[in-house]
């Protein structure tokens, strides 16, 4: 374990039963920290300006600033806090707009216990995470978001050789180091190749693209 850099973790929920089950989860697992508990948004923005959490597990619905102001505002000061969001309401807009505030997970709070830690290490990681629920209400309930410009007239996405293998490591949940590692290229090769996909693809981060790719199947085969 000397070896295992432990992940630290903040849990923002305004209900104080929930807190203290997630306390005791984390608190059980060898390799995670609790740094803290907010009971808001605006709590949660000023204890991850103090804390400096690895992972922050984010209720949306909360008083005072929502969860999903607070993802905002947390991304735009440090984007290395990975955060996973959690909820109990199957809102199609509410977890894209959550996405597009830049969190890297949705899970409903009825997640399993063994699946959250898995998430919690996967966002860390710097992988995309959907609960699978999630994800098939975005692929069929969703408007299409794929810009009509990049698309051919067979309505496929016009995607360059290394953004289509960019893009099928990022469905597997690869993180942009171990893609670079898989390709042969450097991260900021990468980077480019999202950079690119995002604007084809007409979202903001690589949830979005994951859900996007799937649903439109733009993969091939």
């Amino acid at each position: 374990m000397s070896d295992i850099k432990a992940i630290r973790i903040l849990i923002a929920d305004d209900h104080l039963m929930v807190r203290k089950g997630l306390s005791v989860l984390i608190q059980g697992v060898s390799d995670f920290i609790l740094v803290g508990e907010a009971e808001d948004g605006r709590q949660a923005i000023a204890m991850c300006h103090e804390l400096q959490p690895d992972v922050v597990l984010m209720d949306i619905i909360m008083p005072e600033v929502s969860g999903i102001e607070a993802i905002r505002s947390i991304c735009a000061e440090n984007p290395s806090i990975s955060i996973l969001a959690l909820t109990s309401f199957p809102d199609e807009q509410l977890i894209r707009n959550a996405l597009r505030a830049g969190a890297r997970g949705f899970h409903y709070k009825d997640v399993g216990a063994d699946e959250l830690i898995n998430a919690i290490r996967q966002v860390h990681a710097g992988q995309a995470v959907l609960d699978s629920d999630i994800l098939s209400i975005l692929m069929s309930k969703t408007e299409p978001l794929l810009k009509n410009e990049s698309r051919s007239e067979h309505g496929d996405v016009k995607l360059t050789p290394r953004e289509k293998d960019v893009l099928i490591l990022l469905v597997e949940g690869k993180s942009t180091k171990l893609i670079a590692v898989t390709l042969h290229i450097q991260p900021s090769t990468v980077k480019q190749a999202l950079s690119g996909l995002y604007q084809k693809l007409g979202v903001s981060n690589r949830t979005e693209a994951v859900s996007i790719a799937l649903r439109e199947k733009i993969l091939p085969d």
